[in-house]
């Protein structure tokens, strides 16, 4: 533009004419939409600048406007010598220039005044950063830490969440989804077989879910508490001596949740579900025996050599067993995984000394990804390694898009999980101590497209910011909150799309 006005003004200086006179185009007319503006043009000014006059005209935004009608189909953008567009013979004709451009609307004032995040009262702030993902705690009403953990992290099973949404009630069930006889069941008293029970706690956990899904503030499971205590009377003991409501074990109140919901909404057992193969045999007399299983979570046994999760899951699936006078050995295999696995780490046993439960300490570490491929049947394996061979590929191609997920047909189970939820306890005993619930947050940076390193910890009624570190410090060895169940996501893979493929193949069942 510096270069366009000093050519200018030499030329001007050259013909000894006056540039006041000379550069100024008086009256162009301007079309917008129906209106008609007659501007005052510099011409020893670039097009940037005309651009400005009509943004003042029309509100329509220099880089969103765009001029025509000059000679030869040319535009005016910012860079142009006005001077070479022939604006004077335009007016003498008293033609018009067409501008092409949508207004901008007017910024109006806000409503409210604006509130900063770290202006806010601290137990709003995580909240205000979260967003609509946010998600509030539940009300502690007397001693319900371990129903409100186990319900934080139930919540954040989309599927589960999906599931109960779309349910309806199954007159005709009377139980009919069936009950798992694992040892993992909860010992489920009779009323959970009633199908009336399970209905209820299916219907009072959907609405709690998407209450906890819509509310900004606390949430009150005040109708829920009041049902599992109906259903599960052991729920309602209170302490002798104060009448308080006693302290439950978590694990006890997560089997018998699902377990009821699975009677109520048969679609559960393939979000918790775990088919477990046993073959055992008895070396005394060569009597072998064969147990097909489904239980709802993977137990990781502790001993001295357990020193990391699938040390428990090793111990735990290699049996040795009494029957009758025999003694039986052998193990147990899966062949069929579910969208969510469970890992429940038996640190709770009863002792017999002091009659209650007892609280094994000792550090188990677990990492936020789960390959439990070692403990698949050959014949599962098989079915696992289309997914997995999909999965490596994709990885190593960098192809996000092939990663399905369970809702996906074409999608190939391939054995990993990734963490998605922790219930902690923090105490020496089951029946006394705290619960919590820490749950990740799914969120991607919108620049980098990466996701973010963000968890949650649900104490109660309020919840804490927290990072994967956070969560990985759970592994115990101390008295500070350490992880009871681990909650984790299947990962699956499909074949990239073929526009070209007519083969109509689909996934393995």
């Amino acid at each position: 533009s510096e270069r366009i006005r000093a050519r200018q003004r030499d030329t001007l200086h050259a013909q000894n004419t006056s540039p006041i006179r000379e550069m100024i185009v008086k009256n162009v007319q301007f079309k917008w939409g129906k209106e008609i503006y007659a501007v005052d043009v510099d011409t020893s000014l670039p097009g940037s600048h005309l651009k400005t006059q009509l943004f003042s005209l029309t509100s329509v935004p220099p880089d969103r406007i765009k001029i025509m009608g000059l000679k030869g189909g040319k535009t005016i953008n910012d860079e142009t010598d006005l001077t070479q567009c022939g604006l004077e013979e335009l007016v003498k004709k008293g033609k018009k220039l067409l501008v092409m451009g949508s207004a901008r609307e007017v910024e109006k004032a806000p409503e409210n005044e604006i509130q900063f995040v770290e202006d806010l009262p601290e137990s709003e702030q995580y909240g205000a950063e979260l967003g609509e993902r946010f998600r509030p705690g539940l009300q502690n009403l007397g001693n319900t830490c371990y129903m409100n953990s186990c319900v934080q992290c139930l919540s954040h099973v989309g599927e589960l969440v999906e599931c109960l949404e779309t349910f309806e009630e199954d007159t005709t069930n009377n139980g009919g989804g069936g009950a798992s006889t694992s040892e993992n069941d909860g010992g489920a008293p009779d009323a959970a077989a009633n199908s009336a029970g399970s209905t209820a706690l299916a219907k009072a956990a959907r609405d709690l879910f998407v209450e906890l899904k819509t509310s900004k503030s606390m949430v009150m499971p005040l109708r829920f508490l009041m049902v599992l205590r109906q259903v599960f009377p052991q729920f309602a003991g209170r302490d002798e001596r104060s009448g308080v409501w006693m302290q439950q074990d978590a694990e006890e109140c997560w089997s018998s949740i699902v377990n009821s919901l699975a009677r109520a909404c048969p679609k559960v057992k393939d979000i918790f579900g775990i088919t477990l193969e046993t073959e055992l045999k008895c070396e005394a007399t060569g009597e072998t025996r064969s147990e097909v299983d489904t239980v709802n979570y993977l137990k990781c046994n502790i001993s001295i050599d357990v020193n990391h999760l699938a040390d428990g899951f090793r111990l735990q699936l290699n049996e040795t067993r009494e029957i009758g006078n025999n003694v039986f050995e052998g193990h147990a295999k899966i062949s069929k995984l579910p969208s969510h696995l469970v890992a429940q780490i038996a640190r709770m046993y009863y002792k017999v000394d002091i009659q209650q439960k007892a609280k094994i300490l000792r550090a188990v570490t677990f990492a936020n990804t789960l390959d439990v491929y070692e403990f698949c049947s050959d014949e599962y394996k098989k079915v696992l390694d289309k997914g997995r061979k999909l999965r490596a590929k994709a990885i190593e191609m960098n192809v996000d898009e092939v990663f399905g997920d369970s809702s996906d047909p074409d999608a190939y189970i391939t054995g990993h999980y990734e963490l998605v939820s922790v219930l902690t306890h923090k105490g020496r005993s089951a029946d006394s101590g705290h619960y919590t619930a820490w749950a990740k947050n799914f969120i991607t940076d919108e620049k980098t497209k990466k996701p973010v390193d963000s968890w949650t910890l649900f104490d109660d009624e309020t919840p804490h910011a927290k990072k994967e570190e956070d969560i990985l410090a759970l592994k115990g060895g101390g008295d500070h909150h350490m992880a009871y169940m681990l909650v984790y996501r299947a990962l699956y893979a499909k074949e990239p799309i073929d526009v070209n493929d007519e083969s109509g193949a689909k996934p393995m069942e």
